[in-house]
């Protein structure tokens, strides 16, 4: 191609280009999609048609990609090539999450303003550029906290998976326990006296309390990718 257009191409200027990895999960990748909320300054872009399978998060430089990677794999890719995606590790049965990066300007985000080589990205100086800022895009995400799952099923009644879920959903949205808990109070006091009491109502409030008093948020969430992530970057070309 060189010789017939006589240009090098390896010193042409990449305008833009996708870098990313694929990290293997204990659940299935769409329940650590699903968990996921875009950062600061970024849209999120999601399609009920996806079913839950496929989220993007976008500003003006870049558009990062969270998807199904098996699911992916077996939609858009023939049996032979499944076969040759096989011999690199993949199963169909796994669970496999992608997890991309679209630099829409990557010299104003990996280089500072000055212009990338097509050459560059088959350096391995630049790699290690590339995994880093793969890494470094993943934390501009918000993983979804999670509360601690107790181990004993009496502690897991209706009554306590609802409050749990309400909870935990109060708490990605900014909550506190303890604001949650005085949300729900005041939602039995606005109850109707004719239907609930008041000794009905403080009854309500106690077991609501009961409840609440043994939720513990977990330190780390269990939908934060960080670690795989990391473990994928340097298990990559390695």
């Amino acid at each position: 191609m060189e010789n017939l257009i006589r240009l090098p191409l390896f010193d042409a200027t990449v305008d833009k280009f996708e870098y990313g990895t694929i990290i293997q999960t204990e659940k299935k990748p769409k329940e650590y999609i699903q968990h996921h909320r875009e950062g600061k300054g970024m849209k999120l872009y999601s399609n009920p048609k996806d079913k839950g399978h496929f989220k993007a998060f976008s500003d003006t430089n870049t558009r990062l990609k969270m998807y199904d990677a098996s699911r992916n794999i077996k939609m858009k890719q023939g049996l032979h090539r499944q076969q040759i995606i096989a011999e690199a590790g993949w199963t169909s049965s796994g669970n496999f999450l992608k997890w991309e990066a679209h630099y829409l300007k990557p010299h104003i985000i990996l280089n500072k303003g000055i212009g990338i080589r097509l050459a560059d990205l088959v350096n391995p100086n630049w790699e290690n550029i590339f995994k880093e800022d793969l890494y470094l895009q993943y934390q501009r995400l918000i993983p979804m906290k999670s509360l601690i799952i107790p181990i004993h099923k009496k502690d897991l009644t209706t009554q306590d998976i609802q409050t749990r879920f309400n909870a935990e959903r109060g708490i990605n949205e900014g909550m506190t326990l303890e604001e949650i808990r005085k949300e729900m109070y005041q939602y039995i006091n606005s109850l109707p006296d004719e239907v609930l009491s008041k000794a009905d109502k403080d009854h309500r409030k106690r077991q609501t309390k009961a409840i609440l008093d043994k939720l513990k948020l977990a330190d780390k969430s269990q939908w934060d990718l960080s670690d795989k992530l990391a473990e994928a970057l340097h298990n990559t070309g390695s």
